[in-house]
């Protein structure tokens, strides 16, 4: 299941980022059994804008386990 949620704050503008997160789920449990961020973005723009302080100031995408 996808969904988008509240991040981190821009390193640029300092907006909240909005995530694009893969959640797999198991029928056996209540929560996420692991989730993949797919994407990050600015609502501001900084990621179109400014693409290289953007790269160069916030983390890559990772996953983890829920």
């Amino acid at each position: 299941m996808n969904i988008i949620r509240t991040g981190m704050l821009c390193a640029l503008c300092h907006t909240a980022t909005k995530e694009l997160v893969y959640l797999v789920l198991s029928a056996q449990s209540p929560v996420p059994q692991r989730e993949m961020m797919n994407d990050r973005w600015c609502p501001a723009g900084c990621h179109l804008i400014h693409r290289v302080q953007w790269k160069e100031g916030m983390p890559p995408l990772h996953s983890s386990d829920a």
